[in-house]
């Protein structure tokens, strides 16, 4: 018996065991330029300052426009110190000018709007972006400049913080990779994503004809065939209702979308257990996809882009999920496709998994459903999470 292929099945796909279920964390920076400097909007959703500044004062679960409005001062000081724009080595002046609330692929955001004054005779720009860092490194902010020479896109990161804005230099190889690596690292911080992939390929290399219990897949080719058939249904699927998500046509609540995500990894998990799904592994895939796009779809939000470059970004940040899916296939498919001879795993070890699979998923249901928020990726957050405003 394989012992040591058995405890890396287990650690891979229990991995999220210990992990916090993973709720995007992402702001929308956009920048036009102008001929002092450049006029503003950021989107920071409602969680995550909740978080750091505590916009739920009552306890009660949601965040009211009052309770939001009643902050403003502290949300806004604390996003401008973490936001520094110079010119020429000398800093630029933030100047708040609006304040309001917004939807974004059903989650709630404030939204800030500034100045930022600038010497008038030093250039290029340099932003530096700071939000949330401290507190949760998966965090991401999505930048948007809008000058005359053209718009220019960022991913904002740890160790991508620092960005020099010159729009006209922007090339569209690098737009490209950007958003590429960006779908790449999503999919990979998407625990509850992770875990339902991970779902599915513990039955990658089995099969089970009506009425009888699994069995193996004799060849390693139909294996590879069926696994590249589930990963792109997937992404098929999460990239048409992210797309739909994103151009504003299909708009549903997240605390509706966030328990639904977790929904179909217990029903992946029950059918790999005791079949009553379609037959098909990708028809799952695709099914439950649809779900997950709009899960995807806080990923982009509104970086208001032209077509041409939201059709990349789109494109470009599929086509990373789609990798980092292949990634993880490419790390458990020869485990599942070595041990599925085994009678210990078809009978007992591949039941468990699902079943500890389900158990986890369950418990992200119960924690989205009733907003509790005791997994949440912010160790300073309150257990309370925040919900729309009313």
């Amino acid at each position: 018996m394989p012992l040591r292929l058995i405890l890396a099945v287990v650690l891979l796909l229990c991995a999220g065991g210990t992990a916090r279920a993973h709720l995007v964390s992402s702001s929308y920076l956009y920048l036009a330029m102008t001929q002092g400097g450049a006029r503003g909007q950021w989107d920071i959703a409602l969680r995550d300052l909740d978080a750091v500044v505590g916009l739920d004062t009552d306890l009660d679960g949601s965040i009211t426009w009052g309770e939001l409005k009643a902050k403003q001062a502290a949300v806004e000081s604390y996003a401008l110190s973490r936001l520094g724009l110079s010119a020429g080595g000398r800093p630029c002046r933030l100047r708040a000018t609006g304040f309001l609330v917004d939807y974004h692929a059903g989650y709630a955001y404030a939204v800030i709007r500034f100045d930022a004054a600038c010497p008038a005779a030093a250039a290029p720009l340099v932003l530096d972006y700071r939000l949330l860092f401290d507190i949760d490194p998966t965090h991401r902010g999505l930048l948007t400049v809008a000058g005359s020479g053209g718009v220019q896109t960022a991913v904002l990161a740890p160790d991508a913080s620092r960005v020099a804005i010159a729009p006209a230099a922007q090339t569209k190889l690098g737009e490209i990779a950007r958003f590429l690596l960006f779908g790449f690292n999503h999919i990979l911080l998407g625990y509850d994503h992770l875990l339902f992939i991970a779902v599915l390929l513990i039955t990658a290399s089995l099969r089970r004809p009506s009425g009888t219990r699994w069995i193996p897949i004799d060849s390693l080719g139909r294996v590879i065939s069926e696994t590249l058939k589930t990963l792109t249904a997937f992404t098929l699927a999460h990239g048409i209702s992210l797309t739909l998500a994103v151009l504003g046509i299909v708009d549903i609540p997240g605390r509706i979308v966030d328990p639904a995500v977790a929904a179909t990894i217990m029903l992946a998990a029950v059918d790999n257990v005791q079949p009553f799904l379609m037959r098909t592994r990708w028809g799952i895939a695709f099914a439950f996809g649809l779900v997950h796009g709009l899960s995807f779809a806080a990923a982009l939000g509104p970086m208001r882009l032209p077509a041409a470059d939201l059709a990349i970004a789109l494109g470009c940040f599929n086509l990373g999920v789609e990798a980092g899916q292949a990634a993880l296939a490419l790390l458990l498919v020869p485990i599942t496709f070595t041990l599925r001879v085994e009678a210990l795993y078809r009978r007992l070890m591949a039941p468990a998994l699902s079943a500890a699979a389900f158990a986890l998923a369950a418990l992200w249901f119960v924690d989205r459903v009733f907003a509790l928020d005791l997994l949440s990726l912010h160790p300073a957050a309150p257990l309370l999470a925040a919900m729309a405003p009313s």
